[in-house]
Protein backbone atom coordinates (compact mmCIF):
# COMPACT_ATOMS: atom_id res chain seq x y z
CA UNK A 1 0.00 0.00 0.00
CA UNK A 2 1.78 3.13 -1.43
CA UNK A 3 1.93 6.00 1.20
CA UNK A 4 -0.36 8.48 0.00
CA UNK A 5 -3.02 5.63 -0.21
CA UNK A 6 -2.29 5.34 3.67
CA UNK A 7 -2.21 8.97 4.70
CA UNK A 8 -5.52 9.12 2.08
CA UNK A 9 -6.87 5.93 4.63
CA UNK A 10 -5.94 7.66 7.78
CA UNK A 11 -8.10 10.65 7.05
CA UNK A 12 -10.92 8.93 5.81
CA UNK A 13 -10.98 7.26 9.14
CA UNK A 14 -10.66 10.52 11.17
CA UNK A 15 -13.31 11.83 9.24
CA UNK A 16 -15.41 9.07 9.65
CA UNK A 17 -14.34 8.66 13.07
CA UNK A 18 -15.46 12.90 13.55
CA UNK A 19 -18.74 12.67 11.79
CA UNK A 20 -20.13 9.36 13.53
CA UNK A 21 -19.23 10.52 16.88
CA UNK A 22 -21.09 13.86 15.78
CA UNK A 23 -23.94 12.39 14.75
CA UNK A 24 -23.82 9.81 17.89
CA UNK A 25 -23.46 12.31 20.23
CA UNK A 26 -26.38 14.52 18.44
CA UNK A 27 -28.96 11.65 18.62
CA UNK A 28 -27.62 10.57 22.11
CA UNK A 29 -27.50 14.41 23.39
CA UNK A 30 -30.90 15.44 21.49
CA UNK A 31 -32.54 11.68 22.63
CA UNK A 32 -31.39 12.72 26.13
CA UNK A 33 -32.75 16.14 25.82
CA UNK A 34 -36.05 15.07 25.09
CA UNK A 35 -36.31 13.01 27.35
CA UNK A 36 -35.57 14.95 29.94
CA UNK A 37 -37.44 17.59 29.19
CA UNK A 38 -40.55 15.37 28.81
CA UNK A 39 -39.43 14.18 32.13
CA UNK A 40 -39.47 17.92 33.81
CA UNK A 41 -42.40 19.28 31.56
CA UNK A 42 -44.67 16.18 33.38
CA UNK A 43 -42.76 16.98 36.74
CA UNK A 44 -43.33 20.56 36.32
CA UNK A 45 -46.56 21.27 34.90
CA UNK A 46 -48.60 21.60 37.78
CA UNK A 47 -45.95 24.31 39.18
CA UNK A 48 -45.41 25.78 36.09
CA UNK A 49 -49.39 26.24 35.76
CA UNK A 50 -50.11 26.97 39.34
CA UNK A 51 -47.41 30.05 39.42
CA UNK A 52 -48.86 31.54 36.38
CA UNK A 53 -52.51 30.97 37.63
CA UNK A 54 -51.63 32.84 40.74
CA UNK A 55 -50.20 35.23 38.61
CA UNK A 56 -52.83 36.14 36.73
CA UNK A 57 -55.49 35.59 39.12
CA UNK A 58 -54.18 38.28 41.91
CA UNK A 59 -53.47 40.74 39.01
CA UNK A 60 -56.33 40.50 36.56
CA UNK A 61 -54.22 40.69 33.65
CA UNK A 62 -50.76 39.46 32.35
CA UNK A 63 -47.96 42.35 32.21
CA UNK A 64 -44.57 41.14 34.23
CA UNK A 65 -45.47 38.07 33.45
CA UNK A 66 -42.29 37.66 31.65
CA UNK A 67 -40.14 37.75 35.08
CA UNK A 68 -41.84 34.73 36.44
CA UNK A 69 -41.49 32.95 33.27
CA UNK A 70 -37.93 33.76 32.78
CA UNK A 71 -37.90 32.46 36.60
CA UNK A 72 -39.57 29.48 36.21
CA UNK A 73 -37.46 28.80 32.88
CA UNK A 74 -34.07 28.93 34.60
CA UNK A 75 -35.95 26.61 37.59
CA UNK A 76 -37.22 23.99 35.34
CA UNK A 77 -34.42 24.02 32.35
CA UNK A 78 -37.35 24.42 30.41
CA UNK A 79 -38.78 26.02 26.92
CA UNK A 80 -41.79 27.79 28.29
CA UNK A 81 -44.17 29.41 25.69
CA UNK A 82 -47.47 31.01 26.36
CA UNK A 83 -50.05 31.92 23.80
CA UNK A 84 -53.71 33.58 23.86
CA UNK A 85 -56.42 31.40 22.46
CA UNK A 86 -55.94 32.97 19.16
CA UNK A 87 -52.21 31.92 18.94
CA UNK A 88 -50.33 35.28 19.78
CA UNK A 89 -47.20 34.20 21.90
CA UNK A 90 -47.71 36.40 24.95
CA UNK A 91 -44.15 35.05 26.35
CA UNK A 92 -41.77 32.88 25.29
CA UNK A 93 -38.90 32.14 27.50
CA UNK A 94 -36.11 31.34 25.05
CA UNK A 95 -36.81 34.72 23.11
CA UNK A 96 -36.33 36.20 26.34
CA UNK A 97 -33.16 34.48 27.00
CA UNK A 98 -31.74 35.86 23.47
CA UNK A 99 -31.89 32.06 22.09
CA UNK A 100 -33.75 31.40 18.70
CA UNK A 101 -37.50 29.94 20.04
CA UNK A 102 -37.52 26.00 20.18
CA UNK A 103 -39.90 23.58 19.64
CA UNK A 104 -42.29 22.94 22.02
CA UNK A 105 -43.85 19.51 22.45
CA UNK A 106 -47.33 17.78 23.31
CA UNK A 107 -50.66 19.18 24.01
CA UNK A 108 -51.20 22.96 25.05
CA UNK A 109 -52.04 23.15 29.05
CA UNK A 110 -54.72 25.64 29.39
CA UNK A 111 -53.98 28.31 32.18
CA UNK A 112 -57.15 30.29 33.01
CA UNK A 113 -56.30 32.82 35.86
CA UNK A 114 -60.26 33.12 36.66
CA UNK A 115 -61.01 32.85 40.36
CA UNK A 116 -63.08 29.94 41.77
CA UNK A 117 -66.47 29.95 43.58
CA UNK A 118 -66.17 29.38 46.94
CA UNK A 119 -67.08 25.76 47.65
CA UNK A 120 -68.93 26.66 50.81
CA UNK A 121 -71.57 28.59 48.23
CA UNK A 122 -71.60 25.30 46.17
CA UNK A 123 -72.35 23.11 48.86
CA UNK A 124 -74.86 26.10 50.37
CA UNK A 125 -77.07 25.21 47.32
CA UNK A 126 -76.90 21.44 47.01
CA UNK A 127 -78.43 21.60 50.23
CA UNK A 128 -81.12 23.73 49.13
CA UNK A 129 -81.74 21.21 46.41
CA UNK A 130 -81.78 17.91 48.75
CA UNK A 131 -84.99 16.06 48.93
CA UNK A 132 -87.51 17.76 51.91
CA UNK A 133 -85.31 21.20 52.08
CA UNK A 134 -88.09 24.10 52.15
CA UNK A 135 -87.84 27.38 51.18
CA UNK A 136 -86.64 28.68 47.45
CA UNK A 137 -83.49 30.52 46.38
CA UNK A 138 -84.43 33.64 46.33
CA UNK A 139 -88.64 35.15 45.90
CA UNK A 140 -87.94 36.81 42.99
CA UNK A 141 -86.54 34.03 41.50
CA UNK A 142 -90.18 32.43 41.87
CA UNK A 143 -91.61 34.97 39.42
CA UNK A 144 -89.83 34.87 36.47
CA UNK A 145 -91.36 38.44 35.88
CA UNK A 146 -89.95 39.68 38.63
CA UNK A 147 -86.96 42.30 38.47
CA UNK A 148 -83.65 40.93 38.97
CA UNK A 149 -82.18 40.99 43.09
CA UNK A 150 -79.85 43.26 43.83
CA UNK A 151 -76.74 43.61 45.74
CA UNK A 152 -79.58 45.00 49.16
CA UNK A 153 -82.16 47.39 48.94
CA UNK A 154 -80.14 50.68 50.19
CA UNK A 155 -76.96 51.81 49.47
CA UNK A 156 -74.21 49.36 49.58
CA UNK A 157 -71.16 50.00 51.89
CA UNK A 158 -67.44 48.77 51.86
CA UNK A 159 -68.73 47.24 54.90
CA UNK A 160 -71.65 44.99 53.16
CA UNK A 161 -69.26 44.25 50.34
CA UNK A 162 -65.90 43.43 52.54
CA UNK A 163 -67.40 42.86 55.57
CA UNK A 164 -69.49 40.13 57.07
CA UNK A 165 -71.63 37.69 55.01
CA UNK A 166 -75.66 37.99 55.05
CA UNK A 167 -77.24 35.33 56.27
CA UNK A 168 -80.60 36.49 55.50
CA UNK A 169 -83.17 34.25 52.91
CA UNK A 170 -82.53 36.92 49.87
CA UNK A 171 -78.89 38.43 50.69
CA UNK A 172 -77.76 35.21 52.13
CA UNK A 173 -78.46 33.09 49.30
CA UNK A 174 -75.99 30.98 46.90
CA UNK A 175 -77.09 33.24 44.03
CA UNK A 176 -76.70 36.29 45.62
CA UNK A 177 -73.19 35.31 47.81
CA UNK A 178 -72.13 34.20 44.21
CA UNK A 179 -72.83 37.71 42.95
CA UNK A 180 -71.22 39.38 46.10
CA UNK A 181 -68.44 36.80 45.38
CA UNK A 182 -67.90 38.28 41.79
CA UNK A 183 -68.44 41.66 43.02
CA UNK A 184 -65.90 41.41 45.53
CA UNK A 185 -63.13 40.68 43.16
CA UNK A 186 -63.91 43.03 40.68
CA UNK A 187 -63.72 45.77 43.20
CA UNK A 188 -60.94 44.17 44.81
CA UNK A 189 -58.60 44.73 41.72
CA UNK A 190 -59.67 48.07 41.08
CA UNK A 191 -58.82 48.75 44.87
CA UNK A 192 -55.39 47.34 44.51
CA UNK A 193 -54.74 49.62 41.48
CA UNK A 194 -55.89 52.60 43.33
CA UNK A 195 -53.54 51.41 46.47
CA UNK A 196 -50.30 50.87 43.75
CA UNK A 197 -50.58 54.47 42.30
CA UNK A 198 -50.87 56.26 45.46
CA UNK A 199 -47.83 54.08 46.77
CA UNK A 200 -46.01 53.44 43.34
CA UNK A 201 -44.96 49.76 43.70
CA UNK A 202 -45.43 48.95 39.99
CA UNK A 203 -46.96 45.60 40.95
CA UNK A 204 -50.98 46.07 41.66
CA UNK A 205 -51.92 42.87 43.20
CA UNK A 206 -54.09 41.36 45.03
CA UNK A 207 -52.51 39.60 48.82
CA UNK A 208 -54.82 36.70 48.65
CA UNK A 209 -56.16 34.43 46.08
CA UNK A 210 -59.91 33.71 48.18
CA UNK A 211 -62.68 36.07 48.50
CA UNK A 212 -62.95 38.51 49.85
CA UNK A 213 -59.37 39.21 48.35
CA UNK A 214 -58.73 42.39 50.03
CA UNK A 215 -57.18 41.85 54.02
CA UNK A 216 -58.98 43.93 56.77
CA UNK A 217 -55.50 45.62 57.01
CA UNK A 218 -56.36 46.64 53.61
CA UNK A 219 -59.76 47.94 53.61
CA UNK A 220 -59.15 49.90 56.71
CA UNK A 221 -56.19 51.31 55.70
CA UNK A 222 -57.33 52.37 52.34
CA UNK A 223 -61.03 53.39 52.82
CA UNK A 224 -60.84 55.61 49.60
CA UNK A 225 -59.32 53.38 47.41
CA UNK A 226 -61.94 50.33 48.87
CA UNK A 227 -64.83 52.79 48.82
CA UNK A 228 -64.61 53.77 45.01
CA UNK A 229 -63.88 50.62 43.90
CA UNK A 230 -66.78 49.30 46.00
CA UNK A 231 -69.22 52.02 44.07
CA UNK A 232 -68.06 51.40 40.98
CA UNK A 233 -68.87 47.65 41.28
CA UNK A 234 -72.35 48.19 42.58
CA UNK A 235 -73.44 51.03 40.24
CA UNK A 236 -72.29 48.92 37.04
CA UNK A 237 -76.32 47.65 36.89
CA UNK A 238 -75.51 46.20 33.33
CA UNK A 239 -73.13 44.13 34.79
CA UNK A 240 -75.44 42.98 37.73
CA UNK A 241 -78.02 42.39 35.75
CA UNK A 242 -76.30 40.05 33.11
CA UNK A 243 -74.98 38.15 35.49
CA UNK A 244 -78.50 37.76 37.22
CA UNK A 245 -79.94 37.26 33.82
CA UNK A 246 -77.50 34.21 33.07
CA UNK A 247 -78.11 32.86 36.10
CA UNK A 248 -81.99 32.80 35.52
CA UNK A 249 -81.69 31.66 32.10
CA UNK A 250 -80.01 28.57 33.33
CA UNK A 251 -82.05 27.54 35.98
CA UNK A 252 -85.12 28.11 34.12
CA UNK A 253 -84.07 25.51 31.34
CA UNK A 254 -83.20 23.08 33.96
CA UNK A 255 -79.74 22.19 33.87
CA UNK A 256 -79.67 18.37 34.50
CA UNK A 257 -76.47 19.06 36.53
CA UNK A 258 -78.79 20.94 39.58
CA UNK A 259 -77.88 24.80 40.52
CA UNK A 260 -74.51 24.37 41.24
CA UNK A 261 -73.43 24.10 37.18
CA UNK A 262 -75.83 27.26 36.92
CA UNK A 263 -73.44 28.91 39.99
CA UNK A 264 -70.36 28.26 38.32
CA UNK A 265 -71.47 29.73 34.64
CA UNK A 266 -72.56 32.24 35.64
CA UNK A 267 -70.19 33.17 38.57
CA UNK A 268 -67.43 32.53 35.82
CA UNK A 269 -69.27 34.77 33.36
CA UNK A 270 -69.24 37.80 36.17
CA UNK A 271 -65.63 37.52 36.50
CA UNK A 272 -64.50 36.90 33.23
CA UNK A 273 -64.83 40.80 31.93
CA UNK A 274 -62.27 41.36 34.97
CA UNK A 275 -60.08 38.34 35.40
CA UNK A 276 -56.70 38.32 32.72
CA UNK A 277 -57.67 36.22 29.24
CA UNK A 278 -56.85 32.53 29.62
CA UNK A 279 -53.68 31.21 28.28
CA UNK A 280 -52.49 28.48 26.51
CA UNK A 281 -48.81 26.77 27.88
CA UNK A 282 -46.57 25.02 25.84
CA UNK A 283 -43.45 23.34 27.21
CA UNK A 284 -40.45 21.64 25.56
CA UNK A 285 -37.03 20.87 25.94
CA UNK A 286 -34.52 24.54 25.95
CA UNK A 287 -32.24 25.24 23.32
CA UNK A 288 -28.76 25.77 24.81
CA UNK A 289 -26.17 27.81 23.39
CA UNK A 290 -23.32 27.44 26.44
CA UNK A 291 -20.74 25.38 24.13
CA UNK A 292 -19.22 22.43 24.65
CA UNK A 293 -19.99 22.46 28.68
CA UNK A 294 -23.70 21.60 27.93
CA UNK A 295 -23.06 18.51 26.32
CA UNK A 296 -21.94 16.65 29.21
CA UNK A 297 -20.26 13.70 29.85
CA UNK A 298 -20.58 11.94 26.30
CA UNK A 299 -19.34 15.28 24.82
CA UNK A 300 -16.68 15.15 26.56
CA UNK A 301 -15.48 11.16 25.84
CA UNK A 302 -16.45 12.03 22.36
CA UNK A 303 -14.03 14.96 21.90
CA UNK A 304 -11.36 12.90 24.49
CA UNK A 305 -11.73 10.22 21.48
CA UNK A 306 -11.17 11.97 18.57
CA UNK A 307 -8.30 14.21 19.71
CA UNK A 308 -6.78 10.71 20.60
CA UNK A 309 -7.01 9.26 16.80
CA UNK A 310 -6.33 12.12 15.42
CA UNK A 311 -3.09 12.36 18.23
CA UNK A 312 -2.42 8.48 17.24
CA UNK A 313 -2.76 9.22 13.38
CA UNK A 314 -0.82 12.33 13.31
CA UNK A 315 2.02 10.09 15.61
CA UNK A 316 2.04 7.49 13.18
CA UNK A 317 2.44 9.33 9.77
CA UNK A 318 5.27 11.98 11.91
CA UNK A 319 6.74 8.57 12.53
CA UNK A 320 6.22 7.01 8.99
CA UNK A 321 7.54 10.11 7.36
CA UNK A 322 10.02 11.57 9.81
CA UNK A 323 12.69 8.28 10.04
CA UNK A 324 12.64 7.67 6.89
CA UNK A 325 13.38 11.19 5.74
CA UNK A 326 15.76 11.31 8.78
CA UNK A 327 17.94 8.55 7.41
CA UNK A 328 18.05 10.06 4.01
CA UNK A 329 19.28 13.60 5.56
CA UNK A 330 22.34 11.67 7.32
CA UNK A 331 23.00 9.54 4.52
CA UNK A 332 23.13 12.50 2.35
CA UNK A 333 25.64 14.70 4.65
CA UNK A 334 27.82 11.45 4.75
CA UNK A 335 27.48 11.31 1.13
CA UNK A 336 28.40 14.70 0.78
CA UNK A 337 31.81 14.38 3.07
CA UNK A 338 33.26 11.72 0.72
CA UNK A 339 31.21 8.14 2.12
CA UNK A 340 30.65 6.82 -1.00
CA UNK A 341 29.68 3.59 -0.11
CA UNK A 342 26.71 4.75 2.06
CA UNK A 343 23.39 3.50 1.79
CA UNK A 344 19.64 3.61 3.34
CA UNK A 345 17.58 0.41 3.88
CA UNK A 346 14.92 0.02 2.29
CA UNK A 347 11.38 -1.79 3.36
CA UNK A 348 8.07 -1.81 1.59
CA UNK A 349 6.57 -0.12 -1.77
CA UNK A 350 5.65 3.42 -0.53
CA UNK A 351 7.02 6.26 -2.36
CA UNK A 352 9.57 6.78 0.43
CA UNK A 353 10.56 3.62 -0.15
CA UNK A 354 11.18 4.15 -3.58
CA UNK A 355 12.94 7.67 -2.79
CA UNK A 356 15.22 5.62 -0.43
CA UNK A 357 15.96 3.10 -3.45
CA UNK A 358 16.51 5.74 -5.87
CA UNK A 359 19.16 7.41 -3.15
CA UNK A 360 20.49 3.97 -3.01
CA UNK A 361 21.15 4.16 -6.85
CA UNK A 362 22.36 7.38 -7.04
CA UNK A 363 25.00 6.62 -4.88
CA UNK A 364 26.25 3.17 -6.43
CA UNK A 365 26.34 5.25 -9.57
CA UNK A 366 28.42 8.11 -7.63
CA UNK A 367 30.80 5.08 -6.41
CA UNK A 368 30.87 3.59 -9.48
CA UNK A 369 31.90 6.71 -11.32
CA UNK A 370 34.37 7.76 -8.62
CA UNK A 371 35.75 4.09 -9.19
CA UNK A 372 35.42 4.27 -12.88
CA UNK A 373 37.46 7.65 -12.40
CA UNK A 374 40.30 6.19 -10.22
CA UNK A 375 41.07 3.60 -12.68
CA UNK A 376 40.72 6.07 -15.54
CA UNK A 377 43.78 7.86 -13.67
CA UNK A 378 45.83 4.61 -12.82
CA UNK A 379 44.94 3.16 -16.46
CA UNK A 380 46.51 6.56 -17.91
CA UNK A 381 49.64 6.66 -15.77
CA UNK A 382 50.05 2.93 -16.40
CA UNK A 383 49.86 3.24 -19.93
CA UNK A 384 52.07 6.40 -20.25
CA UNK A 385 54.17 5.20 -18.00
CA UNK A 386 56.18 2.19 -20.07
CA UNK A 387 56.70 3.88 -23.11
CA UNK A 388 57.76 7.23 -21.46
CA UNK A 389 60.13 4.95 -18.96
CA UNK A 390 61.74 3.29 -22.30
CA UNK A 391 61.95 7.47 -23.76
CA UNK A 392 63.66 8.05 -21.12
CA UNK A 393 65.88 4.97 -20.77
CA UNK A 394 67.22 5.46 -24.35
CA UNK A 395 67.88 8.96 -23.91
CA UNK A 396 70.04 8.66 -21.34
CA UNK A 397 71.59 5.70 -22.58
CA UNK A 398 72.15 8.13 -25.73
CA UNK A 399 73.10 10.78 -23.50
CA UNK A 400 75.59 8.85 -21.42
CA UNK A 401 77.28 7.22 -25.11
CA UNK A 402 75.94 3.93 -23.54
CA UNK A 403 73.90 3.46 -26.19
CA UNK A 404 75.09 4.41 -29.92
CA UNK A 405 72.86 5.86 -31.96
CA UNK A 406 71.34 4.03 -34.80
CA UNK A 407 68.19 4.62 -37.53
CA UNK A 408 66.59 1.43 -36.02
CA UNK A 409 66.76 3.03 -32.24
CA UNK A 410 65.97 6.26 -33.51
CA UNK A 411 62.26 4.63 -35.31
CA UNK A 412 61.73 2.61 -32.22
CA UNK A 413 61.58 6.20 -30.24
CA UNK A 414 59.17 7.52 -32.94
CA UNK A 415 57.36 4.54 -32.49
CA UNK A 416 56.79 4.64 -28.81
CA UNK A 417 55.84 8.86 -29.34
CA UNK A 418 53.44 8.00 -31.47
CA UNK A 419 51.34 5.70 -29.06
CA UNK A 420 51.66 8.26 -26.81
CA UNK A 421 50.44 10.60 -28.75
CA UNK A 422 47.32 8.02 -30.22
CA UNK A 423 46.70 7.31 -26.25
CA UNK A 424 46.10 11.17 -25.99
CA UNK A 425 44.08 11.75 -28.68
CA UNK A 426 41.68 8.99 -27.65
CA UNK A 427 41.46 10.52 -24.33
CA UNK A 428 40.51 13.39 -26.06
CA UNK A 429 37.80 11.98 -27.78
CA UNK A 430 36.69 10.37 -25.30
CA UNK A 431 36.19 12.94 -23.01
CA UNK A 432 34.54 14.91 -25.64
CA UNK A 433 32.02 12.37 -26.36
CA UNK A 434 31.25 12.18 -22.57
CA UNK A 435 31.11 15.81 -22.48
CA UNK A 436 28.33 15.70 -24.87
CA UNK A 437 30.85 18.10 -27.33
CA UNK A 438 31.41 15.67 -29.74
CA UNK A 439 30.79 17.27 -32.80
CA UNK A 440 28.23 15.00 -35.38
CA UNK A 441 27.49 15.90 -39.03
CA UNK A 442 24.69 14.17 -39.83
CA UNK A 443 23.68 12.83 -43.71
CA UNK A 444 22.04 10.06 -45.44
CA UNK A 445 24.36 6.82 -45.19
CA UNK A 446 24.45 3.88 -47.05
CA UNK A 447 25.62 1.44 -44.52
CA UNK A 448 26.52 -0.95 -46.62
CA UNK A 449 28.73 1.27 -48.97
CA UNK A 450 30.82 2.15 -45.93
CA UNK A 451 31.19 -1.30 -44.77
CA UNK A 452 32.58 -2.41 -48.21
CA UNK A 453 35.07 0.81 -48.26
CA UNK A 454 36.05 0.17 -44.29
CA UNK A 455 37.20 -3.22 -45.48
CA UNK A 456 38.90 -2.10 -48.20
CA UNK A 457 41.24 0.12 -45.99
CA UNK A 458 42.01 -2.79 -44.05
CA UNK A 459 42.71 -5.81 -46.22
CA UNK A 460 46.58 -5.05 -46.28
CA UNK A 461 46.27 -4.92 -42.37
CA UNK A 462 44.37 -8.06 -42.44
CA UNK A 463 46.60 -9.65 -45.08
CA UNK A 464 49.88 -8.78 -43.00
CA UNK A 465 48.13 -10.73 -40.21
CA UNK A 466 47.05 -13.96 -42.50
CA UNK A 467 43.47 -13.20 -41.90
CA UNK A 468 40.90 -13.42 -44.22
CA UNK A 469 38.43 -10.77 -44.24
CA UNK A 470 34.93 -11.16 -46.01
CA UNK A 471 32.08 -8.68 -46.34
CA UNK A 472 28.27 -9.52 -46.86
CA UNK A 473 26.79 -6.65 -47.27
CA UNK A 474 24.26 -7.30 -51.01
CA UNK A 475 21.55 -4.31 -50.90
CA UNK A 476 22.31 -0.91 -49.32
CA UNK A 477 20.89 0.13 -46.27
CA UNK A 478 20.37 3.56 -45.40
CA UNK A 479 20.80 5.32 -41.67
CA UNK A 480 20.80 9.28 -40.58
CA UNK A 481 24.42 9.45 -39.12
CA UNK A 482 27.92 10.80 -39.27
CA UNK A 483 29.77 9.12 -41.73
CA UNK A 484 33.05 9.57 -40.40
CA UNK A 485 32.11 8.67 -36.29
CA UNK A 486 30.78 5.36 -38.32
CA UNK A 487 33.93 4.82 -40.20
CA UNK A 488 35.57 5.24 -36.37
CA UNK A 489 33.71 2.99 -34.94
CA UNK A 490 34.17 0.20 -37.83
CA UNK A 491 37.51 0.61 -37.58
CA UNK A 492 38.06 0.23 -34.40
CA UNK A 493 35.76 -2.82 -33.63
CA UNK A 494 37.80 -4.50 -37.59
CA UNK A 495 41.16 -3.59 -35.93
CA UNK A 496 40.38 -5.71 -32.87
CA UNK A 497 38.86 -8.45 -34.50
CA UNK A 498 42.47 -8.75 -36.76
CA UNK A 499 44.30 -8.20 -33.41
CA UNK A 500 42.34 -11.03 -31.61
CA UNK A 501 42.07 -13.40 -34.46
CA UNK A 502 45.16 -15.65 -35.21
CA UNK A 503 46.12 -16.59 -38.73
CA UNK A 504 44.69 -18.28 -41.22
CA UNK A 505 41.82 -16.65 -38.81
CA UNK A 506 38.78 -14.98 -40.27
CA UNK A 507 36.60 -12.12 -39.93
CA UNK A 508 32.77 -11.22 -41.59
CA UNK A 509 31.46 -8.22 -42.28
CA UNK A 510 27.69 -8.24 -42.66
CA UNK A 511 25.24 -5.89 -43.35
CA UNK A 512 21.82 -6.31 -43.54
CA UNK A 513 18.27 -4.44 -42.25
CA UNK A 514 15.79 -5.82 -39.44
CA UNK A 515 12.23 -4.44 -39.53
CA UNK A 516 13.19 -1.00 -38.59
CA UNK A 517 16.86 -0.74 -38.00
CA UNK A 518 20.26 -1.27 -39.63
CA UNK A 519 22.24 -4.05 -38.06
CA UNK A 520 26.32 -4.07 -38.76
CA UNK A 521 27.81 -7.35 -37.49
CA UNK A 522 31.74 -8.16 -36.87
CA UNK A 523 32.02 -11.47 -36.30
CA UNK A 524 35.46 -13.44 -35.87
CA UNK A 525 37.01 -17.15 -35.26
CA UNK A 526 40.00 -15.88 -32.93
CA UNK A 527 40.78 -15.92 -29.16
CA UNK A 528 37.60 -15.15 -27.72
CA UNK A 529 36.18 -13.58 -24.70
CA UNK A 530 35.92 -14.77 -21.04
CA UNK A 531 32.17 -15.23 -20.05
CA UNK A 532 33.45 -13.16 -16.54
CA UNK A 533 34.98 -10.25 -19.02
CA UNK A 534 32.07 -9.91 -20.66
CA UNK A 535 30.50 -6.74 -18.79
CA UNK A 536 33.98 -5.35 -19.37
CA UNK A 537 34.26 -5.14 -22.84
CA UNK A 538 33.56 -1.48 -22.85
CA UNK A 539 35.80 -0.20 -20.06
CA UNK A 540 38.54 2.33 -20.61
CA UNK A 541 41.59 0.36 -21.07
CA UNK A 542 40.22 -2.84 -20.79
CA UNK A 543 42.39 -5.80 -22.95
CA UNK A 544 40.90 -8.67 -23.53
CA UNK A 545 44.98 -10.13 -23.89
CA UNK A 546 47.41 -7.32 -22.83
CA UNK A 547 50.26 -9.14 -24.42
CA UNK A 548 48.83 -9.17 -27.67
CA UNK A 549 47.21 -5.55 -27.55
CA UNK A 550 50.65 -4.16 -26.20
CA UNK A 551 52.49 -5.87 -29.47
CA UNK A 552 49.79 -3.98 -32.13
CA UNK A 553 49.97 -1.12 -30.24
CA UNK A 554 46.15 -0.39 -28.99
CA UNK A 555 45.69 2.18 -26.92
CA UNK A 556 42.81 0.10 -25.03
CA UNK A 557 40.10 3.20 -25.57
CA UNK A 558 38.52 2.23 -28.93
CA UNK A 559 35.68 -0.06 -27.85
CA UNK A 560 35.03 2.43 -25.02
CA UNK A 561 35.05 5.56 -27.92
CA UNK A 562 32.51 2.66 -30.66
CA UNK A 563 30.32 2.91 -27.81
CA UNK A 564 29.58 6.19 -26.78
CA UNK A 565 29.26 6.97 -30.30
CA UNK A 566 26.78 4.39 -31.59
CA UNK A 567 24.64 5.04 -28.19
CA UNK A 568 24.97 9.13 -29.72
CA UNK A 569 23.56 8.36 -32.69
CA UNK A 570 20.28 6.60 -30.65
CA UNK A 571 21.66 2.81 -31.38
CA UNK A 572 23.30 0.07 -29.70
CA UNK A 573 26.22 -2.21 -29.74
CA UNK A 574 26.21 -5.65 -28.39
CA UNK A 575 28.98 -8.18 -27.84
CA UNK A 576 28.76 -12.34 -27.80
CA UNK A 577 31.40 -14.11 -27.68
CA UNK A 578 32.76 -18.05 -26.54
CA UNK A 579 36.18 -18.16 -25.49
CA UNK A 580 38.92 -20.08 -28.47
CA UNK A 581 36.20 -19.65 -30.69
CA UNK A 582 35.16 -15.96 -31.65
CA UNK A 583 33.75 -13.04 -30.85
CA UNK A 584 30.70 -11.11 -32.33
CA UNK A 585 30.11 -7.27 -32.03
CA UNK A 586 26.67 -6.18 -33.25
CA UNK A 587 25.74 -2.81 -33.66
CA UNK A 588 21.96 -1.66 -34.01
CA UNK A 589 21.15 1.61 -35.58
CA UNK A 590 17.97 3.34 -36.46
CA UNK A 591 17.30 2.49 -39.93
CA UNK A 592 16.38 5.87 -42.40
CA UNK A 593 12.46 5.74 -43.70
Amino acid sequence: MSFRLRIFMLVMIVAVTAIGATAWLTLSLTSREVERSQRASVQHQTTIVDAVQRFGLLRGRWPGLDRVVAGLATATRLHIQLRTGDGLVLVDSDTMQGRPSGPVQGAALGVDARPALSPRIAAAADRLTEPGASGVVSPELADPGAPPVRLGYKPVTPRDLFGAEPTDDIFGSPPALMVRQAAQYRAALIAVRCIDEKAATGDPALLIDKAPYLTGEQVTRNPECVKEAVLKVVTDEEWINGVWATYSQCERAGSPEGNNSCLYSSFTRAVTAASAVPLQLLLGPRTDTDGVGSLGRPAAFGAAGLVAVALVGTALIARRVSRPVRRLTEASRELADGRLDVRVPVGGGSELARLSASFNAMAEALQRSEERQRRLVADVAHEMRTPLSNLRGYLEGLSDGVVQPSRELFASLHEETLLQRRILDDLQVLALAEAGDLNYTTAPVDLADLVSGGATAHRVVAADAGVALTVDAPAPVWVDADPDRLRQVLGNLLSNAIRYTDRDGHVLLRVRAEGTEAVLTVQDNGVGIAPGDLSRVFDRFWRADPARQRATGGTGLGLTIAHRIVTDHGGRIEVTSRQHLGTTFTVRLPGRP
